[in-house]
């Protein structure tokens, strides 16, 4: 999956890839999901920004899904979410990756009291009386 890098992104990762002689932009944007996945703290906020030509990398398989996952649950595209993802991660912050846990309460397992009596309820017809009724 190909991705186009804003212009200030590819240039902080352009500076990052320089300083540690990397020969593709791809091979350091793929570097930078690791760290941003798996919760590495590379201390690269403070490295030179520079311009690039080409601000198109390659995700590794490795990432594609989870990017695009991370994109869909904010509604964004791909290209966006992997924008976010480093640039957020190049200023120093932290970003939870990982899939978004369902917000389902939990349970209380003790019976609640009733405050207020049931209210009553028709009696519902069954079996033979159904049918008989049904043939009126």
């Amino acid at each position: 999956m190909q991705v186009r890098l804003a212009d200030q992104v590819a240039s902080k990762v352009e500076g990052v890839r320089l300083s540690l002689n990397y020969s593709k932009l791809s091979d350091t944007v793929n570097l930078l999901l690791d760290a941003i996945r798996h919760q590495w703290h590379l201390k690269l906020s403070s490295l030179p920004q520079t311009g690039t030509i080409n601000p198109k990398v390659r995700l590794n398989e490795r990432h594609q899904a989870w990017v695009s996952q991370y994109a869909t649950e904010r509604g964004i595209s791909v290209a966006s979410a992997t924008n976010l993802l480093i640039s957020e991660y190049l200023a120093g912050n932290t970003i939870n990756v990982l899939p978004q846990a369902s917000k389902n309460p939990v349970e209380n397992l003790t019976p609640t009291p009733q405050l207020s009596p049931p209210e009553p309820t028709t009696e519902k017809l069954k079996g033979q009386t159904l049918i008989r009724n049904l043939k009126l």
